[in-house]
């Protein structure tokens, strides 16, 4: 299983070739990895900020992420429409990527 700081260095140059090709303008992590608290049954919860919001944009970033770490992604699209009590929750972990 890949750490924390493993993980964000795979985002981070991800962010770097992949933000122009699907709009990314922000990008980030949320849940166990992001407080340290992952184990073998953890998935990766992603959340992305996209220029033009796309179902299948978000499917393609998840099946890039994937292959790239290698385990379960769940990507999220970061927008003002999101639950308040749901964003709350993605913020108070998030590490920007």
């Amino acid at each position: 299983m890949k750490s924390t700081t493993e993980i964000i260095h795979i985002l981070k140059r991800f962010k770097q070739e992949s933000a122009h090709k699907y709009g990314i303008k922000s990008l980030g992590i949320f849940g166990s990895f992001a407080r340290n608290q992952q184990d073998e049954a953890s998935d990766l919860d992603v959340f992305v900020t996209l220029q033009e919001p796309d179902f299948f944009t978000l499917e393609k970033i998840k099946e890039e992420l994937e292959q790239l770490i290698h385990f379960k992604i769940d990507i999220v699209n970061f927008r003002d429409s999101l639950r308040n009590s749901f964003k709350q929750n993605i913020l108070k972990d998030a590490i920007y990527i």
